[in-house]
C-alpha cells in the first residue's frame, strides 16, 4: 500500500523552496529560489514542455539548462535594491516580447505546483540526502550559506509540501508582478 502512496502523478518531483540572500559589493541581493526535477511520464511532460519553452527564445536555449542536469529547474525570484529579477538557472530573464513564453510557463507551472496534493508532491530521500545541498540555491551550498538558516532538520522544511506550496503561489506572485509591470497593467 505504501508504494502507491509514491507513485507520482506528474513530471515534477523533488520540490524545494527557499528564501535566503547573497551579499554583494552593492547591496544584498535577497532572494526565493522553487527547485525541482522534471521528468516525462505518462502523467506529465513537464521536462519536454520546458526544454519546448526554451526552444522558442532564440540563441539562449542552452544558457538556460542547468549545469549539473537539464532536469533540474531551478526558479529564482531576486530583489536587488529595489530591483526586481527573474532567474532560470541562475541566468536572467529579460521582460520583453521574446520571453514571454518562458514567463507564462512558469506562472503556469507555479501555478500547478501551488495546486498539487500531498500524494503528488514526491521528494525521493537520496535526493534529499546527497544532491539538494547543492541545487536549492543556485551556485550555491545550502549548507555553505548562513543567511539560509541551514541545518539538517532544515531540509526537511525546504521540501514540507505546505512551504512548497506557498512558495510557489509567491514565486507565481513575482511573475504576475513583473508581468503586469511591463504590460502597464496597476
Amino acid at each position: 500500500m505504501d508504494k502507491i502512496n509514491n507513485v507520482s502523478f506528474t513530471g515534477i518531483k523533488n520540490i524545494g523552496y527557499i528564501k535566503f540572500a547573497r551579499p554583494l559589493p552593492v547591496g544584498i541581493m535577497k532572494e526565493k529560489s522553487l527547485s525541482m526535477v522534471l521528468t516525462d511520464d505518462y502523467h506529465g511532460q513537464d521536462l519536454t514542455a520546458f526544454l519546448d519553452v526554451l526552444k522558442k527564445i532564440p540563441g539562449t536555449q542552452y544558457g538556460y539548462k542547468h549545469p549539473i542536469s537539464k532536469n533540474i529547474l531551478n526558479i529564482e525570484c531576486s530583489n536587488l535594491n529595489g530591483f526586481n529579477t527573474l532567474l532560470i538557472n541562475g541566468r536572467p530573464i529579460k521582460v520583453d516580447d521574446e520571453h514571454l513564453s518562458i514567463f507564462s510557463y512558469i506562472a503556469k507551472l507555479t501555478k500547478k505546483i501551488a495546486g498539487m496534493k500531498d500524494n503528488e508532491m514526491i521528494v525521493n530521500q537520496t535526493y534529499k540526502e546527497y544532491e539538494a545541498d547543492d541545487v536549492l540555491m543556485f551556485g550555491s551550498k545550502v549548507s555553505h550559506s548562513v543567511e539560509s538558516g541551514y541545518s539538517l532538520a532544515s531540509l526537511d522544511y525546504f521540501f514540507n509540501k505546505d512551504v512548497v506550496r506557498k512558495g510557489a503561489q509567491r514565486v507565481n506572485e513575482f511573475v504576475q508582478g513583473l508581468m503586469n509591470n511591463y504590460f502597464g497593467i496597476k
